[in-house]
């Protein structure tokens, strides 16, 4: 087994495939986060040179498209995933998950926007439909990436008369 400047094994490590108790990483990488994390960082950087110069070896996944690269023993995957739109609700089911954020029933939006309960039901399968999920919370959770409500979707201030 030959080690290279970093300490990494340029060889096989163990043509047995029995665990090696020996091995060079085993005493380097817990004492040695530094080195590590320098000798990463010194090959991502050229790593990112190689991209910017050369053309790229892309494989087509189920996920997008891969970039498989490599530098002084440091390998790295990348997947691109194609860009989706968050989500494509109409002007008016945006309007309808709005409300819905903000603590609005089916009734009371119905009332607010002048529109029949079927009608809001309606509108309310769609968007569950579109965003992917069952119940109200994941879709103010989905519609919001995450739980992340605009302040203005929260403002019972604004909607004070939904609960009256």
């Amino acid at each position: 087994m030959t080690l290279n400047s970093v300490g990494l094994s340029t060889e096989a490590d163990n043509p047995r495939d029995e665990p090696d108790r020996e091995h060079p990483l085993r005493a380097w990488l817990p004492h040695d986060e530094e080195r590590v994390r320098g000798h990463v960082v010194a090959a991502l950087n050229a790593m990112i040179d190689e991209v910017a110069e050369n053309d790229l070896d892309l494989t087509a996944t189920e996920n997008g498209v891969a970039l498989m690269l490599e530098h002084d023993n440091v390998r790295c995957v990348l997947v691109v995933s194609p860009p989706m739109r968050r989500h494509s609700l109409s002007p008016r089911e945006m309007q309808i998950a709005r409300l819905v954020a903000s603590g609005a029933t089916n009734r009371a939006i119905a009332s607010s926007l002048d529109i029949s309960l079927w009608t809001v039901s309606t509108h309310m399968r769609r968007i569950f439909s579109k965003l992917g999920v069952c119940s109200r919370a994941e879709m103010v959770a989905q519609f919001y990436g995450g739980g992340d409500v605009p302040p203005e979707a929260t403002d019972r201030g604004a909607t004070s008369e939904l609960w009256r």
